[in-house]
């Protein structure tokens, strides 16, 4: 009984208490929800995802019909006129209206921010020879702090899908902003190459002063009916029109299809966290399970 008790003793001298581990920290309970949460978030991307790339499919389609409409056939026309030509007119650029162009919602990767950069960088070499007039929430929350004496106007929840009517309104509404000290008016938008690569884009154009001096000067579609003063206003509308529906098209484009490969990014980002997280909480729930088994032995040994 002795040694029998001496044996008990000395195997319970040598047991060694298991550590006991900070589990406050690594809360089951508290993993659970937040993979419940990442789980949702991801639902939610990849949902994102799928109407972002059925938008996509009818904007790019858009595109494809409308951006040879009338996009440099007034440029074209003042190109080939040789008279035109041999006159050379130059003008004196003081002043320009910018006119950025983003999207109304985020989500949608980089094209936003490189808009807004391109134009505060532009402003910035000489910020007395710019105006700015912004289309689109996102270069207005940007842009009207930065330069608040700048501001003309700003349009916003643009309706879509863009068509040629919408364009000509705001581009009429552009032209109304176009004061006697403004020479020229700049377009900065994201010009659509495909579906992962989008380019700033600037076009300039005339206002409405010196592109008439220019189409004064054309003889060969010199008409009668109607009069000359109704076709030079006419053909200016028309030249801004066409630049802005192109413009927009392209913006559009660029948007959807950069929110679709925003949010596959984020649906994979989500599902990587969501494969960590998974594999931490079996983690931490497997060294529960030993801690509570070498408790027992434990205790069964001191018995």
């Amino acid at each position: 009984m002795q040694r029998l008790q001496g044996a008990t003793l000395s195997l319970w001298s040598s047991f060694t208490p298991v550590p006991q581990y900070a589990f406050a920290t690594l809360n089951l309970k508290q993993l659970k929800q937040r993979m419940k949460s990442v789980g949702s978030i991801r639902k939610i991307t990849k949902a994102m995802k799928m109407v972002a790339a059925s938008k996509m499919k009818q904007d790019v389609q858009r595109l494809e019909n409308g951006k040879h409409f009338g996009i440099r056939s007034i440029q074209d026309l003042f190109a080939n006129e040789t008279y035109l030509q041999k006159k050379q007119l130059t003008f004196k650029i003081n002043k320009t209206l910018l006119v950025p162009i983003t999207s109304d919602k985020g989500l949608c990767g980089g094209i936003n921010s490189s808009i807004i950069r391109e134009t505060r960088q532009v402003v910035r070499q000489n910020r007395n020879a710019y105006k700015l007039f912004l289309i689109g929430e996102k270069s207005l929350g940007a842009l009207q702090r930065a330069f608040p004496e700048l501001l003309t106007q700003a349009i916003t929840a643009i309706q879509t899908p863009i068509n040629f009517i919408n364009s000509s309104s705001i581009a009429h509404q552009i032209q109304l902003n176009v004061t006697d000290d403004v020479d020229q008016i700049s377009i900065i938008f994201n010009q659509f190459k495909n579906v992962v690569q989008q380019i700033v884009k600037r076009v300039d154009l005339l206002n409405r002063k010196n592109f008439i001096a220019q189409f004064r000067l054309v003889t060969k579609y010199d008409t009668a009916e109607p009069e000359k003063e109704f076709v030079q206003n006419y053909m200016y509308e028309y030249y801004v029109a066409t630049a802005f529906y192109h413009a927009m098209l392209n913006s559009l484009a660029s948007e959807t299809s950069s929110r679709m490969n925003a949010m596959e990014n984020a649906s994979k980002n989500a599902g990587e966290m969501l494969d960590k997280l998974t594999l931490e909480y079996n983690k931490v729930r497997q060294a529960k399970i030993t801690v509570e088994l070498c408790e027992i032995i434990s205790g069964a040994s001191a018995v």
